[in-house]
């Protein structure tokens, strides 16, 4: 039983810890107002991806791998608003008081942010076809997603508590813009080896 799951557990805390947009808004969320007001993000994530990865799963079997272009206009949709929202971190007040355009992500929009986030995506699509055998489908895919679940709370909990901790290193104005301009180009990046990968 553990020849299947090994693999997939292996996948699932590799890509749950890697840098991509959710860990980085996860990141400048903790820095910018404390790892309190990123729980909403941790849960809608926890939530949204397993959902997601249980719908993904039974378009994939009836629609996706007929239309192959949907993934590709899904994936540069996504990258779009993506770097929207690296600009929004990158051109964030230093005074979050006074930012009116920057403000935490609740728990709604991190659960919708699911289904246009190309990491999501890609893990979703990789979980399904390489890692869930087909002679127990649904179990093993449940299994799958409980474990998602699991992982991406300890994960994005482990991001944001670096960007609050990361805070006490940056005192003044100048310093918290660098580190939303670190923020704004690990979002970037991520984009690029996701479009490129």
């Amino acid at each position: 039983m553990l020849s299947w799951y090994i693999p997939l557990l292996i996948f699932i805390i590799v890509a749950g810890f890697t840098p991509g947009p959710n860990n980085i808004i996860a990141l400048n969320i903790g820095f910018n107002f404390g790892f309190k007001k990123v729980v909403p993000h941790i849960f809608g994530v926890a939530v949204g991806f397993p959902i997601m990865l249980l719908v993904v799963a039974i378009l994939v079997e009836n629609i996706l791998y007929k239309y192959q272009y949907i993934f590709v206009i899904l994936k540069y949709l996504s990258s779009i608003y993506l770097l929207y929202l690296a600009y929004i971190i990158a051109t964030a007040s230093t005074d979050i008081k006074k930012d009116i355009n920057f403000k935490p992500i609740s728990f709604y929009e991190s659960l919708l942010f699911q289904w246009i986030n190309p990491k999501a995506w890609a893990g979703a699509i990789a979980t399904i076809s390489l890692y869930i055998p087909h002679e127990i489908f649904r179990y093993a895919l449940n299994i799958a997603a409980l474990t998602s679940a699991v992982v991406i709370i300890f994960a994005i909990s482990l991001w944001a508590y670096l960007g609050q901790s990361v805070k006490l290193f940056f005192q003044n104005s100048q310093e918290i813009r660098f580190f939303n301009y670190i923020s704004s180009s690990l979002l970037i990046l991520s984009i690029i080896l996701i479009l490129f990968s």
